[in-house]
């Protein structure tokens, strides 16, 4: 969705919620100028929004007596996506969510054709869905992070790490990441001069500053989750060369399970953590790709072993 699209939706948003905004209290929530605020309301009008306007003291924009927004215009390929989504929305593991999924949805058939609704009807009847693993977020924590990032403010944080120790942290927020079941925030951390993640569930308090946050050097959010929930808790940090391109390993390896990266045209490079050597080695001939081990030399000797072990078992079929 673009800049401007999104904006226009929460103008709709904010004409639907009172009778009557003044032009300065539009421009503030949504921190553009009048001018902007009045080309905006002059698309609405010319979608066929029925949006009033009165100039002077006193003036400004509503929908007016009488005024209703029109009734909501769904495609198939629409009504479908928005009921998967709200349908999907019910297993997240975010405080509030499932039961504002399930109001959106009883909204959302309210306006929807009869055969539509029974469309939707049988599609959603045979989805399962399995529940979240992670940890639940407060909802008003995540929503406040997503502001800090899309504006860019700077937030004081009181963070319990994953051996229990609570620490005060002055963070720019940069993007929230959903992976394996659980929210991340990607923040760089002034306190440390360093870009983190932090487990969303694991801050306690989040307050602005009134500071706008910085990004030296911004890094690839989801790329850096991927490396801190695959590598950097595990006992060992492995590092593989495989002899295929980038694009072809990354089809074997789920979301969230090490980081691939280019290493040339014809081969890449394999990141993993694992606190068990002999399950990471089946785990890598699994892949069913030719690899070298870069680091650590534990796991080429573990390798070795696991290989020795494999012709004693072909030497006893025979």
């Amino acid at each position: 969705m673009t800049e401007s699209g999104g904006r226009m939706l929460r103008l709709l948003t904010l004409l639907g919620s009172r009778p009557w905004w003044t032009g300065d209290e539009l421009a503030d929530r949504l921190e553009v100028t009048p001018r902007t605020v009045r080309r905006d309301i002059g698309r609405l009008r010319g979608l066929g929004y029925p949006v009033e306007a009165l100039s002077g003291p006193g003036g400004g924009y509503g929908f007016g007596r009488g005024g209703r927004l029109p009734p909501l215009q769904l495609d198939d390929d629409e009504a479908v996506a928005m009921a998967v989504g709200l349908r999907t929305a019910t297993a997240a593991a975010v405080s509030g969510a499932a039961e504002a999924a399930v109001r959106a949805s009883v909204k959302l058939e309210q306006v929807l054709s009869p055969a539509l609704a029974a469309q939707v009807d049988a599609i959603t009847a045979t989805m399962v869905l399995v529940e979240a693993q992670g940890e639940e977020v407060d909802s008003g924590l995540l929503s406040s992070l997503a502001g800090y990032c899309h504006h860019r403010r700077a937030m004081r944080m009181s963070y319990r790490d994953r051996l229990g120790v609570e620490t005060n942290r002055l963070v720019d927020p940069f993007r929230l990441v959903h992976v394996r079941g659980r929210w991340y925030l990607v923040a760089h951390d002034r306190t440390r001069e360093d870009w983190r993640t932090f487990r969303v569930d694991r801050i306690i308090t989040a307050t602005e500053t009134g500071r706008r946050a910085e990004y030296p050097d911004p890094p690839d959010a989801a790329s850096l989750v991927a490396l801190s929930v695959s590598t950097t808790p595990f006992l060992y940090q492995a590092v593989i060369r495989f002899a295929v391109p980038s694009e072809v390993l990354s089809t074997r390896i789920p979301a969230g399970y090490g980081v691939v990266e280019p290493d040339g045209s014809t081969t890449s490079i394999f990141r993993i953590g694992a606190n068990y050597l002999d399950g990471l080695v089946g785990h890598l001939v699994g892949l069913g790709f030719d690899f070298t081990v870069v680091e650590p030399p534990e796991l080429i000797t573990e390798i070795e072993a696991v290989t020795r072990r494999l012709a004693r078992s072909v030497e006893a079929a025979s």
